[in-house]
Formats: structure tokens, sequence, C-alpha cells
């Protein structure tokens, strides 16, 4: 049964999606502005790194444009003052040596200042007097210069003689710049001191991973900051790195690249000093931008990850705290949904209990019908030719299927007569084989599942081969086009009980056909195909014998059903039989009371007690049946109906004989069960079951007259036949 508020109270999936999605975008959201933000940065650092390499690049290349005019001044004022001067002259000169030191202490960025003859020997040097004539006739600048008027010549990355370090100077032919003569007269050429640039980039570059280096366009390193740490000359390879980024960019640029020296990633800028071919280059390690990224990133997480917490610690206490709510709702719920189930299971039970009671009503009045109608069709048989016998015996056949009909209807209300035995339930199923296997159709398969354990239980035999066959006969008809059904009986789940379970591989039942399934008249058949008593009889069955039924079907997957019964102690073995007992037999047939409301029963009963030899006296109801025995006791036995008018039923009217005169026999003639005989108050009695015969009656009362009376007691222990 659904229940459409409970469902959408419990699931309020709704909110909890919102909520959910509210928390999820609470944390990633702050997370995909923060990645932004990061990428963004990044980029702003990036371009803040070549901006500043540039800047650095800008103020490196003034300084070393002065330090180049600078020398090429100097180099002009030794020119000029040595102008007319021989060689011999300028070797013994020490005025000259003494201008060339002033110039040389004046300036922190020269090294040595010198002037060479043209045949490359060193004939003043502003750093010793007199020379020793060092020779530099072999270096490539010299022959440079020596070859051409190279103007100012940047030469190449050397080690001084004189300092001892690796250093490069600037040199000019002796005479007049621009002669045309062609005539060599020898160099004026200075050497950079590599302390004064040293002093320099370190109060300009203040942290680690940064380098300059000046670089000819031929590639070689002139000067580099820090120094490598060999002392050798470097060139570049021109496919990559600098010359690489000269060849589209000559005059100034940037670019990412690999170090030369370290192999680590590094950004460089370089600029063209001037119109020298050289260029100094700014280079900044790839890391340290990194680092100066990931700063700015951590400061901005210092911002942002404390709002972003709280926004996620905020919606996470919200989903908690709804969360919470939906389970609490849902658990609330399902309680109310088990307790509509719970009532919906007890409104079934009672309407199956109304319907029992109306049916064992109806069943009962039915009962008294048949039992006149018997009892006068018996006494007419005796009374008929042999010819007319046939109708008789259709009338009997007819009135037999009205009481199997009526025995049907009160196993439904459990208020038919039975007769329990013990018997062990596979035993009683594997002798049933047979007829199970006659009433089913070749192309439907019968299988068992048999456990080999003892299952003894206390029903009816008759009523469980009934309720059986019922169930296979119904399992049939739900499979025209064939299939299989499955017996299979094992312990059951709760403990001292067994399971019978009758599947199928049928068209199955929908919901609405199970739930009155076991409603009597109720049937899906055809008209004439079926009475609807056939599951009604099998749940009146399993009430009865202590147990229950359930039945498990959806459609197009087939139908189980259930039998659970209790298990019964094994039965005893049979008493030895008692010695016979000679009666002293009667002088005077007996004398029976009759006591019955219905006359058509009465009449009946009486003309057939008759009959039979017994002396009978009538009473309709059980307060005049007590007004004759006051004054009357000469009876051997009383038959009395249970239910009857004037508020004593046959039970009170046994009771009451039982209490005055324990002699008398008391013989009930019911179609209702001991148990339910029981819950009427009956403590024990003897029972006929209705409807009976004239010739069935007599035989009972005979019997009981035969069994020796219990002292103290007036009535035989309840008993029940057929």
């Amino acid at each position: 049964m659904p229940f459409p508020m409970l469902d959408s109270l419990a699931g309020r999936t709704g909110s909890l999606r919102l909520l959910r999605l509210l928390l999820a975008v609470s944390v990633s959201l702050p997370l995909v502005l923060f990645a932004g933000i990061g990428w963004r940065e990044e980029r702003e650092t990036w371009a803040e790194a070549e901006r500043n390499s540039r800047k650095t690049a800008l103020i490196l290349h003034e300084h070393v444009l002065k330090v180049f005019d600078t020398i090429e001044q100097v180099l002009d004022r030794v020119n000029e003052r040595i102008d007319g001067m021989a060689w011999n002259e300028i070797t013994g000169s020490e005025p000259l040596h003494r201008y060339l030191k002033i110039l040389d202490e004046d300036l922190e960025q020269v090294g040595v200042i010198a002037v060479t003859d043209p045949d490359g020997v060193i004939r003043a040097a502003s750093n010793r007097f007199p020379t020793r004539n060092a020779y530099i006739g072999g270096r490539a600048y010299f022959r440079t210069q020596k070859e051409r008027d190279a103007g100012l010549l940047v030469g190449e990355s050397m080690i001084s003689q004189a300092t001892g370090r690796r250093s490069f100077g600037l040199s000019r032919r002796r005479g007049a710049l621009g002669a045309t003569d062609g005539a060599f007269d020898g160099l004026v050429h200075a050497t950079l001191d590599p302390d004064y640039f040293t002093h320099f980039y370190q109060r300009v570059l203040a942290d680690r991973g940064e380098t300059v280096s000046l670089v000819r366009a031929d590639g070689q390193v002139l000067l580099r900051y820090p120094a490598y740490d060999d002392n050798r000359t470097v060139i570049l390879p021109p496919n990559r790195g600098l010359l690489k980024a000269i060849l589209s960019q000559p005059d100034e640029g940037s670019f990412a690249g690999i170090s030369y020296s370290k192999g680590i990633e590094r950004f460089y800028a370089y600029k063209k000093v001037g119109d020298f071919p050289v260029y100094v280059v700014y280079a900044i390690d790839s890391a340290m931008v990194g680092a100066i990224w990931w700063r700015n990133m951590a400061l901005d997480a210092a911002f942002a990850a404390p709002a972003t917490l709280a926004l996620a610690l905020i919606a996470w206490l919200a989903y908690s705290r709804a969360r919470s709510e939906s389970q609490a709702v849902r658990r609330w719920a399902e309680e109310v949904r088990n307790r509509q189930r719970l009532e919906e299971t007890l409104r079934q039970s009672q309407k199956m209990e109304a319907l029992g009671q109306l049916t064992g009503g109806v069943a009962h009045d039915f009962n008294n019908l048949l039992t006149a109608a018997l009892a006068n069709l018996h006494l007419l048989a005796r009374h008929l030719p042999d010819e007319a016998r046939r109708f008789l015996n259709g009338a009997n056949t007819a009135l037999e299927r009205a009481e199997k009909l009526t025995r049907q209807l009160l196993s439904f209300s459990r208020q038919e007569a039975v007769n329990p035995t013990v018997v062990d339930f596979a035993d009683s199923l594997r002798q049933m084989g047979d007829l199970l296997e006659r009433s089913i159709r070749a192309d439907i398969a019968l299988d068992w599942d048999l456990t080999p354990t003892p299952l003894p239980i206390a029903v009816d035999p008759v009523q469980l081969e009934l309720a059986i066959l019922n169930l296979v006969l119904n399992a049939r008809d739900a499979m025209p086009q064939g299939g299989r059904v499955r017996l299979s009986l094992h312990p059951g789940p709760a403990p001292l009980t067994a399971r019978l379970e009758i599947a199928d591989t049928g068209a199955g039942m929908t919901p609405e056909v199970q739930a009155r399934a076991f409603e009597p008249f109720f049937t899906t058949k055809e008209t004439g195909k079926g009475t609807g008593l056939g599951l009604s009889m099998v749940y009146g069955f399993a009430r009865q014998s202590g147990g229950s039924a359930a039945i498990d079907s959806r459609p197009g997957e087939g139908t189980r059903v259930r039998i659970d019964l209790p298990l019964s102690a094994p039965p005893p073995p049979a008493p030895p039989p008692l010695p016979a007992e000679t009666a002293a037999r009667p002088d005077r047939p007996p004398r029976v009371l009759v006591v019955e409301d219905n006359a058509l029963v009465l009449l009946a009963t009486v003309e057939g007690l008759a009959q039979e030899g017994f002396t009978v006296e009538t009473a309709d109801h059980g307060v005049a049946a007590l007004e004759i025995l006051e004054t009357d006791q000469a009876f051997d036995i009383v038959v009395s109906d249970v239910v009857m008018p004037h508020g004593v039923s046959g039970i009170d009217l046994a009771r009451r004989i039982r209490e005055r005169w324990p002699h008398l026999r008391v013989l009930l003639a019911s179609g209702y069960s001991p148990e339910s005989l029981a819950t009427m108050g009956a403590d024990t009695a003897a029972v006929l079951a209705k409807p009976f015969t004239p010739d069935q009656l007599a035989a009972r009362i005979r019997a009981i007259l035969a069994t020796p009376a219990t002292p103290g007691a007036g009535a035989a222990p309840v008993t029940t036949e057929r």
C-alpha cells in the first residue's frame, strides 16, 4: 500500500541534494577561483619578472656603455700623449709611466693601461716601470688590429699576465683614428678590472639565483658574475639560447632557456652595448620566479582560506543537520508505515475472521438442512423398490457434494469437526505422489524436495490431502502452456515448525488478487471452472491446525504458497487391547432423549432411531429437556444439538447433566470443531459431526453405551467422527 505523503516527508531528497550541491559549490567554487587567481598570478609574476629583467638589463647596459666610453676616452688621451714619441723614448719614459699610472689609479674600472709596439712587445704599462717587454703579438685582438684598423676593439676573454685573473680589454691603433695610409704603428690598450664589475653587481643584484654576463656577438663570454667555477674560456653554442635569440631580436630581448653552466632553467634578458658587438645578459632562475609566485599565492591563501573554510563549515553543518532531520523523519515515516501495515493486516485479519464467522453460521444452518435431507432419504430408501433407488442415489450424490462444500466452508471458518492424527509430514506427501501425478497434465513437471528428517504434525489427514491437492490443481490451472510445480518440505524458520512450499512457474498474481486470494468464493477462473473455496479451505486448514498460510506471487514470476504447521510429539504406541467385558444388555430397548430445535432434523432423527429399535423422547430446546429430566431420569443417553434457543445450549445442557445426573451419557451433534466447542465452554463431551444418517447416529449411541462409564463423569471424552 503506497504512502505518498510519508514517502515525500521521508525522502526530502530535493533539500538534501540542494544542500549537497551548496556544500560542493562552497568548496569547489573558491578552489576554482583560487586556481584562476593562481593562473593569473603566475602570468603576472612572469610578466613582472620579464619587465624587471629588461629593466635590470637596461641598467647594466648603461653601466657597461659608460665603462666602454670611459676606456675609449682614456685610450684617446694616451694616444695623444705618445704622439710623436719614438719607441725607444716610450720605453724609457718614466713620465709616461707615471701618466699611465695616474689614469689607472683614477679609474676603478681600469686594470692595466699599456702601449705595445708593432712587433707585439709592451713598451709602457701603468703597473710597472720599466716594463718587462712582455709579448702579446699572438693575441687575437693584436692580430686583428695589425691586419686592419678595427677602431675601438673589444678583445677576447683572457687571463691577464698582470693580475692572473680572467678579464678582457679594449684596444685601438696608435696614431690618428681613421688614418688612410694603412700603416700599423702599435696599439694602445687597456684591460678592465674584474673586481670593479663584481663590486658593482653585488650592489645591484640582491638575490641569489641572478647572474650577469658580458657576451661578445660571436658567443664568447667575456665576463660573468658570479664567475664560473673553472677558469676556462666559455663560448656559447650558436643554435640555442642567446645567439639564437639575437638572430630574431639583435638589439634587445628576453627568452627562457637552460643554463649553460649548471643546466637549470632560467629567464634571460639581454641588450646590446651601444655599437659594440657586446651584449649584457641578465638571468634569473625560474625557481626564483616560481618562489615569488608561491609567496604571492600563500599570501592570497592566507586571506581566502579562512573564508572558504568558514563557508564550507557552515554548509557542512547545514547539510549535517538536514541529513539528521531527514533520517529522523525517515525513521518516523517508517514507523508510521509499519503501523499502517499492521493496521491493514489487522483489518484484513478481522475481515477474514468476520467472513469465517459468517461462513460458519451459514454452513452450520445448512448442515441442519443436510442432516434432515440425508436422514429422510435414508429412511425413504427402506421403502422404495430397487428400480427407484437410482434416483435416490442421484439425490444422495448431490447431497454428498453439498456436504463437501459445507465442510470446505467450515474448514475456512475453522469450525469443522476434525479428527487430528499425528502423521509424518513427508510420508503423507510421498503417499500422495501417484494422486498428484495423475492430477496434473503431461506438459507439467512435478519436482520434489522433501527433507529426510521426520516432521510429525497433528492434522486431519483427509484435510491435509485436500489442501495439498487444491494447491497442486491451482498451480496446474495457472500454467495452461505447461511448466513446473515444486513441492518443498523442510523445517520451518520458527522453532518446532515445518514449512511446506508449493511453487509454480505460472502467470502469477497481481497484488490486488493476492490480497483476496484466501477469501471464500473469490476466484479469477471462468464461470463454472472454480468455486473460489480451494484456497480458503487451505487457509482454514492451516489455521485450524495451529499454523499459518501465506502467498508470495508476482505477475509473470509464478506463485509460491507457504504452509507453516507446528510440529507435534511422535504418536504414542498403540495401547494393548482391553479385555472384553461382558456388558449386561438391558432387557428393554435403549431409551433416548433427543433435544433438537430444528423440526425437520428432529422428525428424521426420531423416526430413524425408532426404526433402529430405540425408545425416543423429544425436547425442542435445553430448558424443556431439563424439565423432563427433573421428573424422569430413566434415560440411557441424551442426544442434543449444540446451538439452541432460550439461553441453554447443548454445552450448557451437558454440563448440568454431568453435575446433577452423572450416570447419564450425553452425545452432542454439531458441525463445529472441538476447538470451536471448547471456545463455547465445553469441557468433555461426545460429539457426532453433522450431517449424519440415522444408522450412523444409532451406531454411535450403541458404541457409547457399550463403553463403561468413568466413575464421577457424566460424559465420555470429546471425540469426533465423520
